[in-house]
C-alpha cells in the first residue's frame, strides 16, 4: 500500500504507466472481471455522445483486467428507466443533471472536469447571446424581435443556463424569443446560420465561438456575444453565470472499492491525453460547490424544486399496481357479496311472502273460528232467550186476558185494570232490555273505546241471569277499582271473553253441590294495569290439562270445539293484555291484564 502511495504522489506520464502495470499484475489470473456500466444522458446523437466518452472508459479499461467499464449512451428518459432498475453504476453527467440524479437515485458525485479554457472547475461554463458583429442587443426586451435558435431544450450549457437569466427578468423562453427553434446538433453549425442570415442569435455554451475563432472556423470579428457579463478571470464572453462543469457519480450499489479505483484512475490523466482532448477536459478533480446549481434549478423550476411526474410515476407504479389489485378484489369481492346478498333477499322475499300467505291463511282460520264461537255463543243465548223471553210474554198474554175479563165484567174495576197494564207494561219492558242487551252483544263491528270494566261485568251479568238461574249458581263480584279508572278496549269483544270464562265457570260446577255453586269475579290493579279474575269452585284441572288450556281444540267437555279459550287469549292479546290460569283449590282461576287508559 505503501508502493501505491508513493507512485500516486509522483509526476508525469510514467507515474500512470506504472500504476497501470501493477494494477494490471493483481489483476490476472487472480481475481474475475467485475462489468460496470457508466450512464451518460445522450441528448442528441448517442453515437456522437459515445465517441467523446468512449476514450474515457478505455482509459480506465487501459492496464487492468479487474473491472470493464462500459458505456450505455442513452436519451434522458431511457437511461432514466435503467437507473430506476438498478441497471447502472457509474454516471457521467452535466452538473444539472449530476444534481437531479442525486435527488432521484442517490448518486454520489465522485470527481468534477476542469475545461479546457483556463477556468476553475466551479465556474467553468455559462450561456452565450451569439450575434452578428454590430447588431448585439443591449436589453433583454430587444430578444423578442430577433430570430433564436438553439441546439436542444436539455443543453445545459446554453438553452438551461440562459432560461435562469430571464427567470430573475420576469421573462418566460416564449415571451423573450418569439422565434425559437431548436436545430439539434453539432454545436458549431448554429454558428455557420448565424453567419448566413438564417437566424439572429444562438444560445450556445461558453467559448465554444472564442473556439471556433482560434480554429479559423468562424471569422474573426464577424461574430460576437451580446449581454456579456464575464467576471475578470474568465477567458470567455458569457451572457450568463457560470457553473460547475461535467461530473462522474457512482450509485448506491457501487463499492467503495470501485469509486477509489474510478477517482484514483482519472486524477492521474495528463491534460494533453487522448481521452480528455476528447471528452473536451483538461482534469478531473474534486468535487466543487453546486449551490449555484440548486439556485439554477430553483429559478427555473426544475426538479427537485418542481415535481417530476415522470418520475413519480415510475415509483408510485409498484404501489398502484398492488392498489388496483387490491381494488379489484375488493370489486369482485363486493360483487360476490351483492349476489350473495340478492340470493338471499330472493330467499328471504319468498319466505316472507310465503309467510304471508300463511298468516293471511291462519287469519282466515281466526275469522272462521271467531265466526264459530259467535254462532254457538248466539245459539246458546238464543236458547237462554228464548226461555227468558217465555215468561214475560207468557205473562203479557195472560195480564191482557184478565184485562178483556175485566173489560167484559160489570161493574168495570179501573184500579185492576190499571194494575193489569202496569204489570203488562213492565214485562214488555223487561222482553225489551234482554233483546237490547243481545243486540248490542251480536253488534258489528265494534270500536276501540274507553270503557270501564266494572261497567261492562254488571252489564254481562246482567244479560247472563237466564243462565245463572237455570244453572241454579250465584255470581259475587269484588269490585277494587276507582269508578274513573278506564280502559281503552272494545266493549263487545270484552264481553265476549267474559261471557265464555262466566260460561266455563258455570258448566265445571255443574257436578257440584247447589250451596257450593258460587262465580267469584274481581276487579284489581296491579301498576298500571287492570286485572280481571273469573273463579270458579269446581274440580279445577289437573296440571297437564291446564298447560294446554289455551291450545286450540283442547277441551274437557265432550261436545266443546276447544276453541273458547284460544279465541279469548287472541282477544286479549290483541288489546295488549295476557291471559292466565292457575288453580285455586278448590276450583280453577282465570284471570287477564289489560293496560290503563293513559290521561291525554
Amino acid at each position: 500500500m505503501g508502493l501505491i502511495n508513493g507512485l500516486l504522489s509522483g509526476t508525469g506520464h510514467w507515474r500512470g504507466g506504472l500504476l497501470a502495470l501493477l494494477l494490471a499484475s493483481w489483476g490476472g489470473p487472480l481475481m474475475a472481471s467485475e462489468t460496470l456500466t457508466v450512464g451518460v444522458a445522450a441528448f442528441d446523437n448517442p453515437q456522437r455522445v459515445a465517441q467523446r466518452w468512449q476514450p474515457t472508459l478505455d482509459y480506465l479499461n487501459q492496464g487492468q483486467a479487474q473491472y470493464r467499464f462500459e458505456l450505455l449512451a442513452l436519451p434522458p428518459k431511457v437511461l432514466e428507466q435503467r437507473l430506476a432498475e438498478g441497471a447502472v453504476d457509474l454516471l457521467i453527467q452535466n452538473s444539472v443533471k449530476t444534481v437531479q440524479y442525486k435527488e432521484k437515485y442517490g448518486a454520489s458525485r465522485l470527481l468534477t472536469a476542469a475545461p479546457l479554457w483556463p477556468a476553475p472547475a466551479n465556474r467553468a461554463i455559462g450561456s452565450a447571446l451569439v450575434m452578428r458583429q454590430g447588431e448585439a442587443v443591449t436589453d433583454f426586451g430587444q430578444l423578442a424581435r430577433l430570430k433564436a435558435i438553439s441546439t436542444s431544450a436539455h443543453a445545459f450549457g446554453g438553452y438551461t443556463v440562459f432560461r435562469r437569466e430571464l427567470a430573475e427578468q420576469g421573462l418566460t423562453p416564449k415571451k423573450a424569443f418569439r422565434q425559437l427553434t431548436f436545430v439539434g446538433f453539432p454545436q458549431r453549425k448554429l454558428l455557420q446560420q448565424l453567419l448566413s442570415g438564417e437566424a439572429d442569435v444562438a444560445i450556445l455554451p461558453s467559448c465554444l465561438l472564442e473556439q471556433a475563432v482560434a480554429e479559423r472556423e468562424v471569422p474573426e470579428g464577424s461574430l460576437t456575444v451580446a449581454l456579456d457579463r464575464r467576471p475578470a478571470d474568465f477567458p470567455c464572453a458569457v451572457s450568463s453565470r457560470l457553473y460547475p462543469y461535467f461530473a462522474v457519480s457512482k450509485l448506491g450499489h457501487v463499492s467503495p472499492e470501485v469509486a477509489t479505483f474510478v477517482a484514483r484512475r482519472l486524477l492521474t490523466m495528463a491534460g494533453d491525453a487522448p481521452a480528455a482532448q476528447r471528452g473536451r477536459y483538461s482534469q478531473w478533480t474534486v468535487p466543487v460547490d453546486d449551490r449555484e446549481v440548486y439556485a439554477l434549478l430553483k429559478a427555473i423550476k426544475l426538479w427537485p424544486f418542481n415535481t417530476d411526474w415522470h418520475h413519480l410515476a415510475r415509483q408510485a407504479l409498484p404501489w398502484a399496481g398492488l392498489a388496483a389489485l387490491i381494488l379489484l378484489l375488493g370489486y369482485l369481492h363486493h360483487l360476490r357479496v351483492k349476489a350473495l346478498v340478492a340470493r338471499r333477499t330472493s330467499q328471504l322475499t319468498q319466505e316472507m311472502t310465503q309467510h304471508s300467505a300463511t298468516q293471511a291463511h291462519l287469519q282466515e282460520q281466526r275469522s272462521a273460528f271467531y265466526k264459530a264461537q259467535r254462532v254457538l255463543l248466539t245459539g246458546e243465548m238464543a236458547s237462554g232467550l228464548s226461555h227468558e223471553l217465555n215468561q214475560p210474554l207468557a205473562s203479557i198474554r195472560y195480564l191482557a186476558q184478565g184485562c178483556g175479563y175485566r173489560l167484559d165484567g160489570e161493574p168495570l174495576d179501573r184500579e185492576a185494570l190499571a194494575e193489569g197494564l202496569k204489570r203488562i207494561e213492565a214485562q214488555t219492558e223487561k222482553a225489551q232490555g234482554i233483546i237490547q242487551r243481545v243486540k248490542r252483544f251480536c253488534a258489528r263491528p265494534s270500536k276501540l273505546s274507553s270503557l270501564a270494566l266494572s261497567e261492562l261485568v254488571t252489564e254481562t251479568l246482567a244479560l247472563m241471569e237466564p243462565d245463572l238461574r237455570r244453572n241454579r249458581s250465584r255470581v259475587r263480584f269484588d269490585n277494587r277499582l276507582a269508578d274513573n279508572l278506564a280502559i281503552q278496549g272494545d266493549p263487545v269483544l270484552l264481553q265476549q271473553v267474559l261471557v265464555n270464562l262466566v260460561r266455563n265457570a258455570l258448566d265445571a260446577m255443574a257436578e257440584v253441590a247447589e250451596p257450593q255453586r258460587e262465580v267469584v269475579i274481581a276487579l284489581t290493579r296491579e301498576a298500571e294495569r287492570v286485572q280481571l279474575s273469573v273463579r270458579d269452585h269446581g274440580p279445577g284441572l289437573a296440571p297437564a290439562a291446564l298447560d294446554r288450556l289455551f291450545l286450540p281444540f283442547e277441551s274437557s267437555k265432550t261436545e266443546g270445539l276447544g276453541l273458547g279459550m284460544m279465541i279469548c287469549r287472541r282477544i286479549i292479546e290483541e288489546h295488549h293484555g295476557t291471559i292466565w290460569a292457575e288453580s285455586a283449590e278448590p276450583g280453577l282461576r282465570v284471570t287477564f291484564s289489560i293496560p290503563i287508559e293513559e290521561n291525554p
